[in-house]
């Protein structure tokens, strides 16, 4: 979307070239005889350098990229299937050349060199102005290095590409250098812990150079879809450049001029508007009681009746005429489009660009860098009262917001005075657990049972409910249940849109509980508990835990001991809690006569929980799986 959002500036003057610090196809003993990463031992495959260098030439800007990758288990052979994407829309505002490819095998400490033959490097479109360079390494193995090197000039010189330091296998060293020119002035924008920390920068006749050492692996782990937003990476946006001899022009140089020229481009789509929509909408009815009652109808109406694509971006493709013609759209277009509507009967509406989670960055920065930003949702008055409002997910009722929305702060777009605000959408998110377990006439176990989950726990088990339709598969596939379990019935109502919840009701029969054999039988009421299984098993871990949001969940179960048994065992009371009450769990047993009743809950306050913490987490959610598989043991009362 930068691409087409702002314009690249003509001027420029030639540089000499850099040279790279690594010789192609040149590999020292170290490489040669690497086998195992000792930071990350279970890597497949490992970068062992990556270097870029980046110069302008003329009006355009240049990076030199040159690769070194190992193979270290079969598993990482796949990684002989190299993807290069660039955009190639506007004008080719990018372009590759001079794109070679190398792949190294070793028969003892020889080296046997191929290049890889030009028919295994090709060009394939990928869709809305993008493309890609595909390399084909053959006869990779594992002790392979593959290696290769090409050159990108980006004719959009506004917002440069940066670079991101880390992959998603290991890298042994990263290097980044650009050289900068006095006619032009960039804001440069580095995070990462090792960036902030040990990072090997210097500075030399107007050449930035960063090195980083031994870095993990980039990839999503347990409740962390964000990891992205934790990245080491250093980025750069245009600040100002010479016009004259004696005269610079600033860019995008503070929040209100960067919000009036996103403003500008809604105008230009037609979405930022106060004049009627009738012709647009073709009269549609958004007309009601209230302005709330007026807002739902327009939501309901765009969310009913518009598909919605996979375009990213905070900035629409489509004019709003074209969008109410093919009645497809990106997210950014539905909200748009909704806040169209709703300024067009009068109703306060403005947008908020937010930077989403995981799109690579975890706090915004307090100057305006328009590349931190990458969606939008919308602030409503109705009625006087404030809502954010958002058209991300085809399932969510009225007021709900995308869960990676749910960010710090935003810019609030309004004309000649954007600004940044902070964003904090409340919610209620629990699940509610209640189960009978008795025994019919045959000794076979039957569980009668409802779960309601609420707001956004509820939201997703409407999308896990809907997915198993679409695969034809049945609803007892939301539990993880024992196979030999025999699942009567089940079913679910979804009332998010009336009472945010849904309630799936079932019944299930377990069969062998009686034995002749045996005078004891053993059950465990929560085994299809969430948390009956610690997710958390890796021995240390890289970013924060993310929740998501701060919810509940509340197990509750009623056991009719059948006539001739006696309890004989059952898991104690406890209630333990992390450090400064941030995830508390409790379990409590009470004995009525012939019945027994247990309620156990968790309670995840925090949603973000520090990597510091891992460890303490780790160790409480072991805990908690272990309390919800603890059995009840029934005993078989002896004969008189």
């Amino acid at each position: 979307m930068k691409k087409q959002l702002l314009l690249c500036l003509l001027f420029l003057l030639h540089l000499s070239g850099y040279a790279q610090k690594e010789k192609f196809g040149k590999y020292n003993s170290n490489e040669i005889s690497y086998s195992e990463v000792d930071f990350e031992p279970d890597a497949e495959a490992v970068v062992l350098f990556e270097e870029g260098v980046s110069k302008f030439f003329g009006e355009v800007f240049e990076t030199t990229y040159h690769f070194r990758i190992k193979i270290l288990k079969e598993s990482g052979i796949a990684r002989g299937d190299v993807k290069i994407p660039f955009y190639s829309g506007d004008n080719r505002t990018e372009e590759i050349s001079g794109l070679k490819a190398l792949i190294t095998n070793f028969e003892g400490d020889e080296p046997q060199s191929i290049k890889v033959d030009k028919n295994q490097i090709f060009e394939v479109e990928v869709g809305n102005g993008w493309k890609e360079y595909r390399i084909t390494f053959p006869n990779v193995k594992v002790g392979s290095i593959l290696e290769y090197t090409y050159k990108k000039t980006d004719k959009n010189i506004t917002l440069l590409d940066g670079w991101t330091f880390q992959n998603d296998i290991p890298t042994i060293m990263s290097s980044y250098s650009i050289t900068m020119i006095p006619q032009l002035e960039y804001k440069m924008i580095g995070q990462g812990t090792k960036y902030n920390t040990t990072s090997e920068k210097t500075v030399n006749n107007g050449t930035y150079t960063w090195t980083l050492r031994k870095l993990n692996s980039l990839k999503a782990e347990p409740y962390m879809n964000n990891f992205a937003d934790y990245r080491e990476r250093v980025e750069f946006q245009l600040s100002r450049y010479q016009k004259t001899l004696y005269e610079w022009e600033d860019v995008l140089k503070n929040w209100i001029v960067l919000g009036d020229e996103v403003l500008r481009g809604y105008t230009d789509k037609g979405y930022f508007r106060s004049s009627p929509l009738e012709k647009v909408m073709d009269g549609v009815d958004f007309e009601g009681s209230t302005e709330l009652e007026k807002a739902q109808k327009a939501y309901y109406y765009l969310q009913q009746n518009f598909q919605l694509n996979t375009e990213s971006g905070f900035f629409p493709d489509q004019q709003i005429s074209q969008l109410v013609k093919t009645k497809v759209g990106s997210a950014v277009e539905l909200d748009l489009a909704l806040m169209g509507i709703l300024r067009s009967m009068g109703i306060e509406c403005h947008p908020i660009l937010v930077g989403s989670k995981g799109s690579g960055r975890s706090d915004l920065v307090p100057f305006p860098f328009i590349n931190q930003f990458n969606s939008v949702l919308l602030h409503a008055k109705l009625d006087g009262k404030e809502y954010l409002l958002d058209l991300e997910d085809p399932l969510a009722p009225f007021g709900y917001v995308d869960l990676d929305k749910h960010v710090k702060a935003g810019l609030f777009l309004t004309k000649e005075n954007s600004q940044l605000v902070p964003i904090n959408i409340p919610h209620n998110s629990n699940s509610v657990f209640t189960s009978v377990l008795k025994f019919d006439e045959e000794k076979n176990l039957i569980v009668e049972g409802s779960l309601r989950r609420y707001f956004y726990e509820g939201l997703q088990m409407s999308h896990r409910s809907q997915n198993l339709q679409k695969n034809n598969e049945p609803l007892h596939k939301l539990f993880t249940l024992d196979p030999t379990w025999e699942v009567v019935n089940m079913d679910m109502q979804d009332n998010l849109k009336e009472d945010n919840y849904t309630t799936t009701n079932y019944t299930i029969k377990i069969q062998g509980q009686n034995s002749e054999e045996t005078s004891l039988m053993m059950l465990t009421p929560f085994k299809v508990a969430t948390f009956s299984k610690n997710p958390f098993t890796q021995d240390f871990r890289i970013f924060p835990v993310d929740f998501g949001f701060a919810f509940s969940e509340t197990y509750s179960t009623l056991l009719e001991i059948p006539e001739g048994y006696e309890l004989d065992d059952y898991p104690l009371k406890e209630a333990i809690s992390m450090k400064n009450g941030e995830v508390l769990f409790s379990y409590n047993p009470v004995l009525m006569g012939d019945k027994v009743q247990i309620v156990a809950k968790l309670e995840v306050k925090k949603p973000t929980i520090d990597v510091r913490q891992y460890a303490n987490l780790k160790y409480f959610m072991e805990t908690v799986a272990t309390k919800m598989n603890a059995p009840v043991v029934l005993k078989k009362v002896s004969n008189p």
